[in-house]
């Protein structure tokens, strides 16, 4: 029996190992703002990242320490430039990156995961799909959601008549697997908008302005063991394997309700993945793979430097390699079924939430 393939699948596979050299060049947008860098310039490597950030953003800050890294560990001391971008979400830097569709392999896109979640979501600004980015490099934090008591069974029951007020920068923001993981939970949300920094949402907790809010930070994290201390629990954590416990999966998977084959648990683990990612190097799919495993090469270098250990230690996060980073990639790549659901079900909350 023959077996066919479509291109759409060819496309994506050859995109996360960076095998795409056999395939036809596209057409550089007409719209193209970046001019190409030659990575054979003076003899040596030329490289720059468009930061999906402003320079004092925490993406940003972290591009600039690449940046230096890059320069003290590589044999030939290639130049890094930063190319810094506005916005809050790398949704702005993600468009500008996939206006680049050629394969010199000189620029490349570091960002959070804020903005696969807006993709996922559906969000009008996007205008890029980063299903056919490279994986290069990628970090990521622990996420845990605190509360004013801690999850039980009982508590959908307790809570039929009333709804949790979760704080959130936006209704599609990097909270949208909080949300969504606490409305699997079968307990009813309202979105409290406009908790963009951990003080004004330590504040609204305490003040009662909101019941739930999510730690995704090395400052809250440092908060934790007060807040802990004031009386709040931590309600669920974004990884099963977190020491942080208990995890949102080991929740879920026991409630009499829960049954495999869930489309929104299945996106629930997407989201919750991308919201983890601290920040992710991409390359556009084109590029060879060759100058794929340099950049890769290049960063494996720059993790081993301990000072750069030393930073993400104190920072919480944790460092993928290459082949983690790759298996992270594709489980962001959820079904276009799952996708579906998610939409169909944010289009329907968002017309209660607004109401």
């Amino acid at each position: 029996m023959s077996l066919s393939i479509s291109r759409r699948h060819l496309l994506k596979f050859l995109s996360l190992t960076g095998m795409t050299t056999a395939l036809p060049s596209l057409p550089i947008k007409a719209n193209e703002v970046l001019s190409t860098v030659d990575p054979t310039k003076d003899g040596k490597d030329d490289y720059s990242l468009i930061v999906g950030g402003t320079k004092e953003s925490r993406i940003g800050q972290f591009s600039s320490t690449l940046a230096d890294l890059f320069k003290q560990n590589i044999e030939s001391n290639p130049l890094l430039s930063l190319q810094f971008t506005t916005g809050y979400d790398s949704v702005t830097a993600s468009n500008l990156f996939d206006t680049r569709l050629t394969q010199d392999g000189s620029i490349a896109l570091i960002t959070s995961g804020s903005a696969i979640i807006a993709a996922l979501a559906a969000d009008p600004r996007v205008h890029f799909d980063y299903q056919h980015w490279i994986p290069v490099f990628s970090t990521i934090t622990p996420i845990i959601v605190i509360s004013r008591q801690p999850f039980h069974n009982s508590i959908p029951d307790l809570l039929k008549n009333r709804t949790m007020k979760v704080g959130v920068s936006t209704l599609i923001g990097k909270e949208l697997p909080t949300l969504l993981g606490i409305e699997l939970l079968q307990i009813s949300t309202k979105p409290v908008i406009g908790i963009t920094t951990l003080s004004t949402g330590i504040e609204a907790l305490r003040n009662r302005t909101i019941d739930i809010l999510q730690i995704d930070s090395p400052e809250g994290f440092a908060e934790l063991p007060k807040l802990l201390a004031e009386g709040f629990h931590i309600f669920f954590s974004f990884d099963q394997e977190s020491s942080y416990s208990p995890s949102f999966s080991s929740l879920y998977t026991k409630l009499p309700h829960y049954r495999t084959g869930n489309t929104l648990f299945e996106i629930w683990q997407t989201l919750a993945l991308a919201a983890r990612i601290n920040s992710a190097v991409f390359l556009p799919m084109l590029t060879p793979s060759a100058l794929v495993t340099k950049w890769r090469l290049n960063f494996e270098k720059i993790t081993d430097n301990p000072y750069f250990q030393s930073i993400v230690h104190a920072n919480n996060i944790v460092t993928q390699n290459s082949l983690k980073t790759i298996d992270n990639f594709s489980k962001l790549i959820p079904s276009a079924t799952a996708t579906l659901a998610l939409r169909r079900w944010l289009s329907l909350k968002i017309s209660q939430w607004e109401n």
